[in-house]
């Protein structure tokens, strides 16, 4: 018995002895022979499409956004930033009179702290988006949606857990800084203590006030902020977290380029290595400052994928010629998706 089909949809044809034979005209008519023990499997785009993305991450409905967490972040945002101008009091050290290691003279950052902010903030969403939307299977959302604007609500999540992540590793940086009050090695020339003209050689002296007008105030009472450094913390959590989430999701040895994605990740791990390096080459902190400040931009990285991001655990990305080649010794695939539920027509 011969019968004729039209199949539109997603389906497979096992071989096992029956016949698809196209017919003499029709886009998608096949003559099936129904005599034959072949079957035929209908898969339906909804049993092929994997999870997605979003559901590996845990979240607040809108009013919880708006209501709790937006007020919450405006907070910790004003406290560091008035931590930081010294519109809040802070400790500091005190120092040792005419001591050679804070007696460098400033010139500059070769990494300003607005170009390193920029770079943490916008950076890694850009690459975020970059990489997702290129792992972007076609059977992981609508035709009528924009391939665009899925991957950037797919990046927009992980990019909530990285800002999440470097808000409280700022946060923990502030607090230290002004606890500690440590002088940095251009401590003299920024901050000029009027303690320093008329003290010992081997003095301490713990009260001071700041006579320079050569600097601005910023910088006089940055000059105590030495311990640990913010750049170096910055620097590596970018850095790291931009290197572990492309091994992570854009790195395979298989249908994509073996040295882009590794020529992007030492990208990121110079980055970090040479903004940190170079709080030491400006002599704006001392090298235990830098370590201290590597560290806890290595943990902040640690919670952020492992805690918050679970390892960047979105389902593997397969490309359509991995799937047709793992099968193509028991199966036909044939990938063509008319309608988002197939039918049958029989005549």
């Amino acid at each position: 018995m011969v019968r004729t089909f039209k199949l539109v949809g997603c389906f497979k044809v096992p071989k096992r002895g029956g016949k698809v034979v196209p017919a003499s005209s029709g886009d998608g008519i096949f003559t099936i022979d129904m005599s034959s023990t072949s079957t035929i499997d209908v898969v339906t785009a909804s049993e092929q499409r994997a999870p997605a993305p979003e559901e590996m991450q845990a979240r607040h409905s809108l009013w919880w956004h708006l209501l709790i967490d937006l007020p919450i972040l405006l907070l910790v945002a004003a406290v560091c930033i008035l931590l930081e101008v010294g519109a809040l009091p802070s400790r500091r050290a005190g120092f040792t009179c005419n001591d050679p290691a804070l007696s460098y003279p400033h010139t500059g950052d070769t990494f300003s702290i607005s170009l390193v902010a920029a770079i943490t903030v916008i950076v890694p969403y850009l690459v975020l988006w970059a990489v997702e939307t290129t792992l972007q299977r076609e059977d992981e959302y609508n035709l009528k949606k924009s391939k665009f604007l899925t991957s950037a609500k797919t990046a927009a999540f992980l990019y909530r857990d990285y800002i999440y992540g470097s808000v409280v590793n700022l946060t923990i940086l502030e607090v230290v800084k002004c606890v500690v009050g440590s002088p940095r090695p251009t401590f003299f020339d920024l901050c000029q203590p009027d303690k320093a003209s008329t003290c010992n050689d081997s003095e301490f002296v713990s009260d001071y006030r700041c006579t320079s007008t050569k600097y601005s105030r910023y910088l006089q009472i940055d000059s105590s902020r030495s311990f640990p450094s913010a750049h170096a913390s910055l620097s590596i959590y970018c850095g790291l977290f931009l290197a572990w989430y492309l091994q992570r999701r854009a790195f395979s040895w298989h249908n994509r380029s073996v040295l882009l994605v590794p020529l992007l990740q030492v990208l990121c791990i110079v980055y970090a290595a040479v903004c940190s390096l170079s709080r030491l080459s400006d002599h704006r902190h001392h090298w235990w400052d830098v370590l201290v400040g590597g560290a806890m931009g290595v943990l902040s990285v640690l919670y952020t994928v492992l805690v918050l991001c679970k390892n960047f655990s979105q389902p593997a990305v397969v490309s359509t010629s991995d799937i047709s080649s793992s099968d193509g010794n028991n199966h036909q695939s044939v990938r063509r998706l008319l309608s988002s539920e197939p039918h049958v027509v029989v005549p």
